[in-house]
């Protein structure tokens, strides 16, 4: 189940680089200090890998009481900038986890001394009005930035599913929420649903539609609608492991890609090739699959999401030599629907027909209607 987050940030006139000095209200952070901890947000420096997988730290204030947890690696944070009377779509952070509570404190101070975040309050007091705050003292600046340094890393997603737009895109609040103005504080947001949330990617013009923007937007029609199953605190609470273990169980990331890529982005059965109707379904059930069977690509099958919806119930399976199976209780009915048997576009090999035998021997029903 995805949460779809319209968030602000404070606006920067240095493409999310470095900070830029940009005036906020006086009660805030950037209006108190003359820096926002979103002002690295398309960095290269909030870029880093773990395990072989490219992540993304970025950050925005906190998020109240949004259910993020439940929502950890489904969560969608577009971030909105308001400056000089407009306001602005800037990025978009697909599949996030929040690592903004207590309990994540630990974690957040790790990644940002992987990032060796201590170094950027240089870029801070580069920054005339910060050293006007300062008084010309840098030890009071970096007294606060060693304080606040582990707040800055407060959101992580796969890089590959992480946007930021050359050119802000200037929203019409009343195509997206009805109202004559999106939320502006910097602690507050706006829960989206999935097509409101088509609505704001989709007004980024045709000629900013990179490949990410594409998959940022297959994401969202895929994403789930059931919660996505957490793995047990303690078991590896890195946002790494946490964020790879969600994209296997949802059929996204390296997953999916390795099933697109071994099926010629094309259902395995039926050989359709739109993306958005495709689902990387595991062979043996996320839930009963060891960590490393959850990311076998060999577990897995693409295919379109009413094959899916069969195989994952069990109505469906297949032999070793990729026949399909059809259980008894699919009625006559359904089976000249779906135009059914269909057997695999190939063959599975060894690897797979371990875990079509699994699926066989454990969901596959047989058992008559």
């Amino acid at each position: 189940m995805a949460l779809y987050l319209l968030k602000p940030i404070l606006w920067n006139t240095n493409k999310y680089v470095i900070p830029s000095g940009v005036r906020a209200a006086a009660d805030s952070f950037p209006g108190k200090y003359g820096f926002g901890h979103e002002e690295w947000n398309n960095s290269p420096r909030m870029e880093f890998t773990e395990s072989g997988v490219g992540l993304r730290a970025f950050h925005t204030e906190g998020i109240k009481n949004a259910p993020v947890d439940e929502h950890a690696g489904q969560t969608f944070v577009l971030m909105i900038a308001s400056h000089d009377g407009i306001q602005q779509l800037v990025g978009v952070a697909c599949n996030a986890i929040y690592l903004g509570k207590e309990k994540d404190e630990a974690e957040r101070k790790r990644i940002a001394q992987k990032l060796k975040l201590k170094e950027l309050w240089r870029d801070v007091w580069a920054l005339e009005s910060v050293r006007h705050r300062f008084n010309d003292d840098p030890a009071g600046l970096r007294r606060i930035w060693s304080q606040d340094v582990g707040w800055v890393p407060n959101w992580v997603c796969p890089s590959q599913f992480f946007m930021w737009l050359d050119k802000p895109v200037t929203l019409d609040p009343l195509a997206i929420t009805g109202s004559g103005a999106l939320p502006k504080m910097f602690t507050s947001y706006k829960a989206l649903d999935r097509e409101t949330a088509a609505v704001v990617m989709n007004a980024v013009p045709k000629a900013e539609r990179t490949a990410t923007w594409a998959r940022i937007l297959d994401a969202m029609r895929s994403a789930p609608d059931e919660p996505v199953p957490q793995q047990p605190e303690g078991e590896d609470d890195r946002a790494s492991s946490r964020l790879a273990m969600i994209q296997a169980r949802i059929g996204q990331g390296q997953f999916r890609q390795a099933q697109m890529q071994r099926w010629g982005n094309c259902c395995a059965v039926t050989g359709l090739g739109c993306p958005e109707l495709l689902r990387a379904s595991h062979i043996k059930p996320w839930t009963d699959s060891t960590r490393r069977e959850k990311l076998d690509p060999n577990n897995g099958l693409l295919l379109a999401a009413h094959l899916d919806a069969l195989f994952d119930k069990g109505l469906i399976s297949f032999d070793d030599k990729g026949k399909m199976l059809l259980s008894s209780r699919l009625g006559v009915d359904e089976r000249a629907h779906f135009g059914l048997p269909k057997k695999l576009r190939v063959a599975p090999d060894a690897a797979q027909s371990g875990y079509l035998a699994h699926h066989r021997d454990r969901l596959f029903d047989r058992k008559p209607g």
